[in-house]
């Protein structure tokens, strides 16, 4: 192989690593993202709207955010302080994947107080009140090590007690 052609073959070798590079840290920037630590998040979306150079990136918007992490993993500088970024999400949530339980904790409630809040009870709606309370029980127990329930701010410990609440009617039925 000849000079011109090996030097050919390295740079699309080369590319090929730094696309890979690009798109590991794409999905990894989604995947921690989606767990919902908002601290770290706030911080994904000052990186984001420094990167996108426009207005505020919408953090909240997955569309938004994986357009905005597509584009800016091509600058070489925001590609190393988004690696950067995923490893520390996944360094400060211990390596933990549960989603934030608040997430879907107003969802759960509300729909345990809707079944509850009926007219009448049929045992078919009490059994699923009752797998509702069993799944969210089981986010919780898998998020007690987690900054949202280590450190609950306001809204969690909130959301916390409604739950509370209508998981106490649940097993009160039972």
């Amino acid at each position: 192989m000849n000079r011109k052609s090996s030097s050919r073959v390295e740079g699309k070798q080369s590319l090929m690593g730094e696309l890979a590079v690009a798109s590991k840290v794409a999905v990894m920037v989604s995947y921690w993202w989606s767990r919902g630590d908002g601290l770290a998040n706030h911080l994904l979306g000052q990186i984001l709207t420094r990167a996108a150079g426009v207005g505020e990136v919408d953090i909240t918007d997955p569309q938004s955010i994986d357009r905005t992490v597509r584009v800016a993993v091509a600058d070489p500088a925001v590609l190393a302080e988004l690696d950067q970024w995923w490893r520390m999400v996944e360094t400060r949530r211990a390596g933990n994947t549960t989603r934030n339980p608040g997430l879907g904790l107003e969802q759960s409630i509300r729909y345990l107080t809707d079944r509850l809040d009926a007219a009448a009870v049929t045992p078919e709606a009490l059994g699923e009140c009752r797998r509702q309370v069993a799944a969210v029980d089981q986010t919780i127990t898998s998020s007690k090590d987690l900054p949202e329930l280590v450190h609950p701010d306001a809204q969690m410990l909130d959301l916390l007690v409604r739950y509370l609440e209508a998981r106490s009617r649940v097993l009160a039925l039972a």
